[in-house]
């Protein structure tokens, strides 16, 4: 039994690692070594043979190659034939010519009656021909060439276990330069195999030969013997296989084992699942509890992440059919993504983690040979492929989290030292005025003295407003905070929200309001969002007019807020609503605040049954839209259209630079 078939059929013929012009150089390599022996055969006299005895080796090389065995090794296989009982036979009856030339036509014949693919089918015809006019030309250099000669038979048998070497050694090149592997990886595991084979049915030819010798008719005895060593060298082959396809799912296992991004898991899985199963390119997907998928596919090309097109396909494959081995037509439902490959290897786990993890694996080969163990080794797999997906989304999960808390803690501490700053700013200013007014009584005018009440009342008010913030802010995380509502007048409500904030947008806001806008809500709380809003604006967009627009909607009013500044990049705008969280440290530093404006917005904007999003201005800048309803949830309007906007007792209005306030306003 000799290793008689090489699987290049999956392969293509140009490639990443340019593995047709390889193959190519290996087969004009053997051509060459077949032509070198057979002219140094031809120059020493050896026989050719008789015609009659090279059609009759041809004719049982043909009939050998179709009793088989493969053994599989990743995606190529070897595939095993009896013909080296007729091998042996051969060296005896023929000369080194017509023997290799006989070997090269069975082949040929087997291999169009097999519709195998022309490369493949070229490296098995030039390697039968190179392998046994080598072995032949040894057997015939040794000088023992008589079927009667019992050394004859010994050398018979040497160069059948050389031609098995030689055969093995071609194939063995041929899958390293495939897969990229070692030589000697690929040589060691298939050799021992190969020789054995070849021990086991080289005997049978010599005894065939012996017994024909006597008369054809005692070729019956020697049947069951040749159909003992048959079944036993095929079995023996599967059981190798099977020992091989083992080996490999544990080096599989152990390679993935220690995975923990979960697009790196994807993609080693779906590399090593097509490998493991022989395939031309592989699909690993995990599709969660909430339809979400991901997935990655590997090919010649490598590893990457796969389409949802062709995620959707692997997970309608799964849905429809059980896990197997299914042919692929037109109206399959992976028809689109599965190239040129004839049937799919389908096999699922599902993870309460996880969700559930598909593996399809895309074959170029027949479905019958070794089906049942490819799809228990890819179950197997999947089993175990669920687990890294599991694996690698916790870790990826706790990565986040503490990613998270560490920027969490990050953000406390420098929310704890910008609201220090904050409270010592104003605190610092009203102490030193009042110092200063206790220091130098009578000594100053009027004038001083007032400047002095005014920067005291201003900054008063700061903190007055800076406290009632963070008192807001906790009770609208408990959902304590009181929502009154109200019919107001938007007008009014925006020409104190542009009073208000004067000073810090220095005349540079524009109000744009639609005529019969009517609403009814909480109008303290609305007038301090859009203060809140404004004032952003005017700290982060230094130059350049605010806008400040109400208009209606099918459901209510959207309040717009638009400034021209640098603007948010779009991965920061979720961030910006979360607590602490102020993305310009440096700009805070000089701007001050604390970075719960935004967050308090948002919050706000919930208890206002409405909604705050974040756009882009066309030409650069933000643009905040306040959605409010125009009759929120529960809400039992006052009649009528009050005179004057009813602000609530938290909300405190900055005063403006230079107004006068006298001692008793301090004192209240």
């Amino acid at each position: 039994m000799d290793i008689a078939d090489l699987e290049l059929s999956t392969l293509p013929t140009r490639g990443r690692y340019g593995l047709g012009p390889r193959v190519g150089a290996l087969i004009a390599l053997q051509l060459a070594i077949a032509v070198g022996v057979a002219i140094v055969v031809e120059l020493h006299g050896c026989p050719i043979g008789r015609p009659s005895a090279v059609l009759a080796l041809t004719a049982c090389f043909v009939v050998a190659g179709a009793f088989a065995a493969s053994l599989e090794l990743n995606r190529h296989n070897f595939t095993f034939t009896p013909s080296d009982a007729v091998l042996v036979v051969g060296f005896l009856v023929a000369g080194p010519i017509g023997l290799a030339v006989s070997f090269a036509v069975g082949e040929a014949v087997n291999s169009v009656a097999q519709r195998r693919d022309p490369l493949k089918s070229l490296f098995n015809v030039s390697n039968r021909l190179a392998a046994a006019m080598l072995a032949a030309g040894a057997f015939q250099a040794i000088g023992h060439t008589s079927m009667h000669d019992m050394m004859a038979w010994v050398a018979a048998l040497a160069a059948a276990v050389l031609f098995s070497l030689l055969d093995v050694a071609a194939t063995s090149l041929a899958i390293s330069i495939a897969e990229q592997t070692e030589f000697h990886v690929v040589f060691v595991r298939s050799a021992a195999t190969g020789v054995l084979a070849t021990l086991a049915a080289a005997p049978i030819g010599l005894v065939a030969l012996d017994l024909f010798s006597h008369g054809p008719v005692a070729l019956v005895l020697v049947v069951p013997l040749a159909a003992a060593v048959t079944i036993n060298s095929r079995y023996a082959v599967a059981q190798r296989d099977e020992h091989l396809r083992i080996e490999r799912l544990h080096e599989s296992t152990a390679r993935t084992a220690g995975l923990l991004s979960l697009d790196h898991a994807l993609e080693s899985l779906a590399a090593e699942a097509r490998a493991l199963t022989t395939g031309s390119a592989a699909l690993c997907c995990v599709v969660g509890a909430n339809d979400t998928a991901v997935g990655a596919w590997a090919d010649d090309g490598g590893a990457h992440r796969a389409d949802p097109d062709a995620i959707a396909a692997a997970a309608e494959l799964a849905r429809t059919c059980p896990d197997g081995e299914t042919a692929i037509d037109d109206a399959s439902c992976i028809s689109s993504i599965s190239g040129d490959a004839r049937n799919a290897l389908v096999a699922s786990s599902l993870h309460e983690h996880a969700g559930r993890v598909v593996l399809v694996v895309f074959r170029d080969g027949t479905s019958a040979t070794g089906a049942n163990s490819r799809v228990e080794l890819l179950g197997a797999f999947a089993n175990h492929a669920a687990l890294i997906v599991a694996n690698a989304m916790m870790h990826e999960e706790v990565a986040v989290a503490l990613a998270r808390q560490v920027d969490l803690n990050r953000q406390k501490d420098d929310f704890v030292a910008a609201v220090s700053h904050e409270l010592r700013t104003p605190l610092a200013v009203i102490l030193g005025s009042v110092q200063t007014l206790d220091r130098l009584d009578g000594k100053i005018s009027d004038t001083q003295r007032a400047q002095l009440f005014d920067m005291t009342s201003v900054q008063g008010a700061r903190l007055q407003r800076l406290i009632d913030e963070l008192l807001l802010v906790a009770a609208a995380e408990h959902a304590n905070v009181r929502i009154e509502h109200d019919a107001i007048d938007i007008a009014k409500l925006t020409a104190s929200v542009a009073a208000d904030t004067a000073v810090v947008t220095k005349g540079r806001l524009e109000r744009r309001i639609d005529d019969d806008a009517q609403l009814v809500t909480d109008a303290s709380k609305l007038a301090q969002v859009l203060m809140n809003l404004v004032e952003n604006a005017a700290k982060y967009a230094p130059s350049g007019p605010i806008e400040l627009t109400a208009s209606r909607e099918a459901d209510g009013i959207c309040f717009r807020v638009v400034d021209h500044g640098p603007g948010i990049p779009p991965e920061d705008r979720e961030r910006i609503f979360e607590r602490f969280v102020q993305l310009d440290q440096s700009s805070t530093r000089r701007q001050g605040g604390t970075g719960l404006g935004l967050h308090l917005c948002n919050q706000i904007a919930k208890l206002l049954d409405g909604r705050l999003d974040i756009e882009e201005t066309s030409g650069g800048g933000c643009t905040f839209a306040l959605h409010v309803p125009a009759v929120p949830s529960g809400a039992r309007p006052t009649t009528g259209c009050p005179t004057s906007i009813r602000v609530a007792p938290a909300t405190v209005r900055v005063r403006p630079a230079g107004l006068r306030c006298d001692a008793a306003t301090l004192v209240r």
